[in-house]
């Protein structure tokens, strides 16, 4: 699984890439299914926001926050694609138990 991380108008600090790599940790769980990930973190005059792309076995899977604090912007992110990893999952179990119960009929 291969993830990085880049920043775009401020600089990234090595406090902030580290508790960002700390927070994708959790999805090491689902490094069978992910393939490639970004993480952005962006700055503008009062918000910041924070989008995750991750690229799955047959598709892609994104998601964006928009926070005042990045560091609470890193964690809604990794929580939103926690969730739309295991639906990912979910679908392909529930493939696999319909055509399993179609090859016993």
């Amino acid at each position: 699984m291969d993830l990085t991380i880049s920043a775009r108008n401020f600089e990234l600090t090595e406090a902030l890439e580290k508790y960002a790599k700390s927070k994708l940790e959790k999805l090491e769980r689902f490094a069978h299914v992910i393939t490639s990930g970004h993480l952005v973190l962006e700055k503008d005059k009062s918000v910041s926001i924070t989008e995750l792309t991750l690229l799955v076995k047959h598709s892609s899977i994104n998601s964006k926050v928009t926070n005042n604090d990045l560091y609470l912007g890193i964690g809604e992110v990794v929580k939103k694609i926690e969730r739309q990893l295991e639906k990912y999952e979910a679908k392909f179990r529930e493939r696999k138990r319909i055509a399993a119960r179609k090859r016993s009929i």
